[in-house]
């Protein structure tokens, strides 16, 4: 269903995941990073997208709190020692800026997912396919590729376990062949399909003349109106990062946490950018529960 963030142009909803990428990464600061995460996983909810995200933190978090331990041991920067080990001090510093990277990391995870709620293979199409057709298209397809191999290799795992071949039982020599066997029937099924598809656009006349569109949208003046207010917040928030502010010292000490004078203005600038699409999504809630209450 196409509603609140999602009934806007594909183009301003696209600029806007851009720049909340950009700032995630060129803002330091630790109660920056702590909304846009927050406000993102609210996106992320209101998508629809949790169970998403609770399957991606499966995966996410044993690696990333590894990475956050681990990092401690090799760097060994930072003036505030908690203990040593073997001979070589942790410090602080080196244990926040693991921890530091591991949310930045989750940040840009989350708004993938959000992003893939919102911006769909025939917006992207719509956006890049004719400026650049082939590359706009090959992107599409190695997105879906990932979901895609796993769902089938689901599949075809189900129908193997009927004939004994399990990968998740036995020897490692065992588990090893039988996933190998996997392995060999997902790639020859990959390849057959690869095949038939190159086949059925061969037959449609790809590429032989002007690539249409599957979905056509036009810039009505509420998307120019949005794109106006992205575009305004996005400039004063490059422009706060250019003046100095939205940035923390980890090295060689950890600063405090504070927000001050025309930080205060700067960090308001990069919240209101960041909820910009929650607001909408939670008055398209808002005015669905006021309409539904009235029936």
């Amino acid at each position: 269903m196409n509603s609140g963030f999602r009934s806007f142009h594909p183009f301003p909803c696209f600029f806007y995941f851009i720049g909340a990428m950009v700032l995630g990464m060129i803002v330091t600061h630790p109660v920056y990073i702590a909304t846009l995460l927050l406000l993102l996983v609210v996106l992320v909810v209101l998508n629809r997208e949790l169970r998403t995200l609770l399957s991606m933190l499966t995966f996410f978090l044993p690696i990333s709190l590894l990475y956050a331990l681990i990092n401690p041991l090799f760097s060994h920067r930072g003036s505030h020692i908690l203990f040593y080990a073997w001979d070589q001090p942790v410090t602080l510093e080196s244990l926040a800026y693991g921890l530091f990277a591991t949310v930045n990391l989750l940040v840009l995870l989350v708004l993938f997912i959000s992003y893939n709620a919102v911006i769909t293979p025939a917006r992207f199409l719509y956006l890049f396919g004719s400026v650049f057709p082939k590359i706009a298209l090959l992107i599409v397809m190695a997105m879906r590729f990932v979901p895609l191999l796993k769902h089938r290799l689901a599949g075809i795992s189900s129908v193997q376990q009927m004939k004994g071949i399990d990968p998740g039982h036995g020897s490692l020599r065992i588990r090893m062949t039988d996933g190998m066997k996997l392995l060999q029937i997902l790639l020859a099924l990959c390849l057959e399909e690869a095949l038939q598809t190159a086949d059925a656009m061969k037959a449609k006349g790809y590429g032989s003349g002007p690539r249409g569109r599957y979905e056509e949208f036009r810039m009505r003046p509420r998307d120019w109106g949005l794109f106006g207010l992205l575009l305004g917040l996005f400039t004063g928030c490059v422009v706060f990062r250019l003046l100095g502010y939205g940035t923390y010292r980890i090295f060689p000490s950890l600063e405090p946490v504070t927000l001050q004078g025309w930080e205060t203005l700067s960090y308001g600038c990069f919240a209101l950018f960041a909820a910009v699409p929650v607001i909408m999504e939670t008055r398209e809630v808002w005015v669905w529960r006021s309409w539904k209450s009235k029936i």
